[in-house]
């Protein structure tokens, strides 16, 4: 039996106290809607992760119950069992019911993201740092190289966050990440094809942009940018997709 690739333990460090089982739940669904955890991936064992959590095992046991009852984790026992993180799969009509109830939170998130974004992006122009620039095309390579949709939001992920922490504003940058996550859980439960080619052609745009300094030229390609996705949003919440129904 192959052995399933294991989340490393420092991902899922938390950067504020974890009270309960529900901030457990929140954080590992948070990593996932991100992409930073993907289907097929096991999460650490319980007592080293309960440790980098900073929680009691049973509150851990209590979240990973939670995750479970879910369909975002299947949990085996043995030598080799663990939490194994699942695709979420539901009927197309339930998806498209979801995605059209909450059509309001997602226009107004991604409203939010085009002024977060494009603000942190004026700040990386004028701010960004090797590093920064190095994460950011590291990024890029990763969504080139991506097989399929789960490892192309991973890359997409990392640069939009690259891009926040180069604005050196970590309460930008901590926005950014709290309204991406927010954001996918619904959009990820319809079928639809991740255009990396797209995406990573606008990436383009704004990393040029940024690494020339040019503030306003970055702030207008990452407004362009959300624009797209906008875009893509909506086309979903329309039925634009091919599940088979009408």
């Amino acid at each position: 039996m192959t052995d399933r690739p294991a989340v490393t333990s420092a991902l899922l460090r938390p950067t504020r106290p974890l009270t309960g089982y529900a901030d457990v739940v929140d954080l590992i669904r948070k990593e996932i809607s991100l992409g930073r955890i993907l289907p097929g991936e096991r999460l650490p064992a319980e007592r080293v992760l309960a440790v980098e959590l900073g929680v009691a095992r049973d509150t851990l046991r209590q979240a990973l119950r939670v995750l479970q009852g879910s369909g975002q984790i299947a949990i085996t026992r043995g030598a080799a069992g663990g939490a194994v993180v699942q695709e979420t799969t539901v009927p197309s009509a339930v998806a498209r019911e979801e995605l059209r109830q909450r059509s309001e939170q997602l226009l107004g998130l991604l409203e939010f993201r085009s002024e977060l974004e494009t603000v942190a992006a004026r700040f990386a122009a004028e701010r960004r740092q090797t590093h920064d620039l190095e994460e950011m095309h590291d990024a890029q390579q990763a969504l080139l190289a991506a097989p399929g949709k789960e490892q192309s939001r991973r890359a997409d992920t990392a640069f939009h966050l690259a891009v926040g922490r180069a604005s050196a504003n970590p309460y930008l940058a901590a926005a950014i990440e709290d309204a991406r996550a927010v954001m996918f859980y619904p959009v990820d439960l319809v079928p639809f094809s991740f255009l990396k080619e797209t995406s990573h052609a606008a990436h383009h745009d704004i990393l040029q942009q940024i690494e020339q300094g040019d503030a306003e030229g970055a702030a207008a390609a990452m407004r362009r940018h959300i624009a797209a996705s906008r875009a893509e949003v909506v086309s979903l919440m329309e039925g634009g997709w091919d599940d088979g129904l009408s």
